[in-house]
C-alpha cells in the first residue's frame, strides 16, 4: 500500500465502494443457525491460516495468489452472499485450484468430487438393482526413510499390472466387474510414508468377498514384486469391504467421503495426514513442514480421482476439472459489498480475510456494522505502524547525522 496515503484521522470516505450498504440484503430471511455459523467460521479461519502456512512452505507455487490477487485488475474485489447457506465468499479473486496443497481449494474440490461419487453410486443402484459396490484398499510394505515419489511410482506400476495382467483381468470380467474409481491417499507415521489406494469396485452382481480378497491379495503381491516394491503380507496388503460395512467404518463421511477426502481428514492410530503435517508446521514443527514439502512435490499434477473408462458416462456424471470445481462459488449468491483496492490490501496485510467474511455474515443477520468496524480498526493499526516506522527512520537519520558531526 502507498504509505503516502494519509490515514491519520481515518474516516470512511463516502465515495469508496467498500462502504456501500449491503443493498438488497439487510437481514437473513430465515432463522440463522448461530452454532452452525460459528462452526463454519472456525473452519474457514483454519483453512485461511493453513493457506498462509502453505505459502511460506511453497513460495513458488500458485497457491501464493489464491484468494489474494484479483482476476480482473479493472474491477475491485467483491463479497457475495448465499442466502441458502448463510455464507459469504470473495469474488474477482484468483483461485489456485490445487486439491493437494491449498486448504481452501481442497475443501471445495473434494466436496465436488464427493457429490460426483454420491451421484454415481445412486445412479448405479438405479441402473442396476442387482449391482454392488465394494471398497478395496491396497498398499505395500514400507520403511521409515523410503522415498515417497518412488513409492508412488512403484504402486502406480503395480496397479497397472493388476488391471492389465491376463489372469486378474479375466477373473474380474468373469465376476461382471463394470468399472472402478481410484483414489490415492498417503499418511506419515512411525514407519514413514504410507501411500495406499482406495478403490470403489462396481459389479453387476453380489460377489464372494473373502474369495475375491484372497485372489487380489495374492496377485497384488506378485504385482508389487514385479514393480520393485517390498512385498506386503496377504493380511496387510489388501483389504476388501462391502459398501454397507465400509459406510459404518468410515462413520460420518460415508463411502464417498473416504475416497475423496483422505488428505484433509485427521489421521488415525498416531499417523498424520498431509494437512495434519501442515497444522504441526504452523505450530512450529520444522520437520512436519519439510514432510509437507515432500508430499507436495510427490503429488503435484496427480489426479485426486481416476474413473475407469466409460464409467462416468454410464453413470451420467459430468467430467469437471479441479479448476472448475474450485471456482464454483457464484451459484445462488448475490453481491453484497465492494471492497476498494486500498482496503483489500489492508485486509490481506493484516490477515483478516476470514474475519472480514465472518463480520459480513453477522452484519447481514442483525444489521450491525462489524465489517466496517474491522476495516477502521486495521486502518488505525496501519497508521500507527507507519508512524512508528517513520519515527524509527527519523531516529536512524539523527544517529547517522550526529555521528557525521562528531566525526
Amino acid at each position: 500500500m502507498d504509505n503516502s496515503i494519509d490515514c491519520t484521522s481515518f474516516a470512511p470516505p463516502s465515495d469508496l465502494p467498500f462502504f456501500s450498504s449491503l443493498g438488497i440484503l439487510t437481514k437473513s430471511q430465515s432463522t440463522p443457525d448461530f452454532k452452525g455459523l460459528r462452526a463454519n467460521a472456525i473452519k474457514r479461519a483454519e483453512k485461511y491460516a493453513l493457506q498462509n502456512e502453505v505459502v511460506k512452505l511453497l513460495p513458488d507455487e500458485r497457491v501464493r495468489f489464491c484468494l489474494k490477487h484479483r482476476i480482473s485488475t479493472d474491477e475491485c474485489v467483491t463479497v457475495r452472499y448465499n442466502e441458502r447457506t448463510n455464507q459469504a465468499h470473495y469474488s474477482n479473486v484468483q483461485r489456485c485450484g490445487s486439491v493437494w496443497v491449498c486448504p481452501v481449494c481442497a475443501a471445495q474440490i473434494s466436496e465436488g468430487r464427493r457429490q460426483e461419487l454420491k451421484k454415481g453410486i445412486k445412479q448405479f443402484s438405479n441402473y442396476l438393482n442387482t449391482g454392488a459396490v465394494y471398497l478395496l484398499t491396497l498398499t505395500n510394505a514400507h520403511n521409515h526413510g523410503d522415498n515417497l515419489s518412488q513409492l508412488l511410482a512403484g504402486q502406480t506400476k503395480a496397479l497397472k499390472y493388476l488391471w492389465g495382467d491376463r489372469k486378474p483381468k479375466e477373473h474380474l470380467q468373469s465376476l461382471d466387474k463394470i468399472g472402478h474409481i481410484i483414489s490415492t491417499e498417503v499418511t506419515h507415521g512411525k514407519n514413514g510414508w504410507h501411500p495406499h489406494f482406495h478403490i470403489l469396485l462396481f459389479f453387476a452382481k453380489q460377489i464372494d468377498i473373502k474369495a475375491l480378497q484372497l485372489f487380489i491379495a495374492t496377485h497384488w503381491q506378485y504385482c508389487c514384486k514385479k514393480s520393485g516394491l517390498k512385498i506386503p503380507s496377504i493380511e496387510n496388503g489388501c483389504d476388501l469391504r462391502g459398501g454397507d460395512y465400509a459406510e459404518q467404518y468410515i462413520s460420518k463421511w460415508g463411502l464417498e467421503d473416504e475416497v475423496t477426502k483422505g488428505h484433509i481428514k485427521k489421521g488415525r492410530q498416531g499417523s498424520n495426514t498431509p494437512f495434519d503435517l501442515l497444522r504441526l508446521s504452523e505450530d512450529g514443527c520444522k520437520k512436519s513442514g519439510y514432510l509437507f514439502q515432500q508430499f507436495a512435490k510427490a503429488f503435484k499434477g496427480k489426479r485426486q480421482l481416476s474413473w475407469s473408462r466409460g464409467l462416468k458416462a454410464l453413470l451420467l456424471v459430468d467430467d469437471t476439472s479441479d479448476e472448475q470445481l474450485a471456482a464454483e462459488t457464484e451459484k445462488d449468491s448475490i453481491e453484497v459489498k465492494k471492497i476498494a483496492l486500498e482496503i483489500w490490501r489492508l485486509i490481506k496485510r493484516y490477515r483478516v480475510r476470514a474475519d472480514f467474511l465472518k463480520a459480513v455474515e453477522m452484519d447481514i443477520i442483525d444489521g450491525y456494522s462489524r465489517a466496517d468496524d474491522l476495516v477502521i480498526d486495521i486502518a488505525q493499526k496501519h497508521v500507527k505502524q507507519n508512524m512508528h516506522e517513520i519515527m524509527l527512520d527519523a531516529d536512524l537519520h539523527r544517529v547517522r547525522f550526529n555521528s557525521l558531526v562528531i566525526t
